[in-house]
């Protein structure tokens, strides 16, 4: 009976000491959920759909493994997006750029990269158009704008003064269609987005160029709900931000991309 005990003692013992040196349980890695709109090269796919392939997925991405989370992102139309970061149904968006009117709903990063905003127009113009310098030089004539997207400064006043007539479009894409249907005189469009229609769609590439003047510098941030935790989190993200950039991952992304 004492051999018996002995070596039910020495089992729960076992038993004891193995579960004492396994790892406590891991949790559940929290999510970083991030919401943006299809827009070429910067985020790939579909609207109601995952986001899974462009610049803003590859950087979420890897911002979420550097985080420690696991990375949720989806497209969705760009209003729903700006109301995603007013309710906190999000974490993140990006590329975006700061303006005052969103700041009452959101805290943006340092600078994540830029790119140059252009007004593109039919190779065959050789009007004012083509060489303007001075916002007067465009109030003759209509120009393509995406809903919803800013373009700096003396741009946007103009914009929203009247100043310079507008046409307004949903997406990126339908600039080049109306373009070339006449629908207006030119349009205003990052370079980068430019370029990567004009790879998927060469013959448009022959027909259409943009006037030398750089309309203005488009300054990307992630752009993070105040209702979102990762709000407490902007310092790290900046350090992570800064990290990227000296250790050539955003430069990797950005020349992988294209």
């Amino acid at each position: 009976m004492f051999n018996y005990f002995w070596k039910l003692k020495r089992i729960v013992l076992c038993i004891c000491t193995i579960f004492f040196l396994l790892p406590p349980r891991a949790q559940g890695a929290p999510v970083l959920r991030l919401a943006t709109d299809p827009w070429p090269p910067y985020s790939l796919g579909q609207k109601g759909c995952a986001l899974k392939s462009g610049y803003a997925f590859d950087i979420g991405l890897e911002m979420s493994k550097r985080l420690h989370c696991v990375l949720k992102a989806d497209l969705l139309p760009w209003n729903r997006v700006l109301a995603c970061m007013k309710n906190g149904t999000y974490d993140i968006t990006f590329p975006i750029q700061s303006k005052p009117e969103r700041e009452v709903f959101m805290v943006f990063s340092n600078t994540i990269f830029e790119d140059m905003v252009f007004l593109w127009h039919l190779k065959n113009r050789k009007d004012t158009l083509s060489g303007w310098k001075t916002i007067d030089d465009l109030k003759p004539y209509t120009i393509g704008i995406v809903s919803g997207y800013t373009y700096r400064n003396k741009m946007d006043r103009a914009i929203e003064s009247g100043i310079i007539k507008t046409e307004k479009i949903n997406s990126p894409e339908c600039n080049f269609k109306k373009l070339l249907g006449g629908r207006f005189d030119g349009f205003l469009e990052s370079e980068s987005v430019v370029m990567s229609f004009f790879q998927k769609h060469p013959e448009y590439g022959k027909q259409i160029t943009h006037a030398p003047q750089i309309v203005s510098k488009d300054i990307f941030r992630i752009g993070i709900s105040k209702n979102s935790p990762f709000a407490q989190r902007l310092s790290e993200i900046n350090r992570i931000i800064y990290e990227m950039k000296q250790d050539g991952t955003i430069e990797r992304i950005l020349i992988t991309a294209n």
